[in-house]
């Protein structure tokens, strides 16, 4: 839980240094976004802390799909969602 706590100070931290370099507007369409966000229900119906993730296959960044039982047989498993296209 120390390390829960640690992260979470660390996340705050970075979120308050990128609010206070961004300009008021960027600040402001962000803070709608989000609201837009909450207001939707998808808060509440994402998998949370200790949540059991349904299973799924999605590609890696070389295209081959991989499954998500197949890396929980081989320990945690962290998912990184990248926005966008390259």
């Amino acid at each position: 839980m120390e390390e829960e706590r640690d992260l979470q100070e660390e996340l705050d931290a970075q979120r308050e240094r990128s609010r206070a370099t961004r300009p008021p507007e960027i600040n402001q369409a962000i803070a709608r976004g989000l609201d837009r966000l909450r207001e939707s229900g998808i808060v509440e119906r994402a998998v949370g802390i200790g949540d059991q993730a349904p299973e799924f296959a999605l590609p890696n960044v070389s295209g081959r799909e991989v499954r998500l039982g197949e890396r929980l047989a081989h320990g945690p498993v962290v998912l990184a969602f990248y926005r966008g296209v390259w």
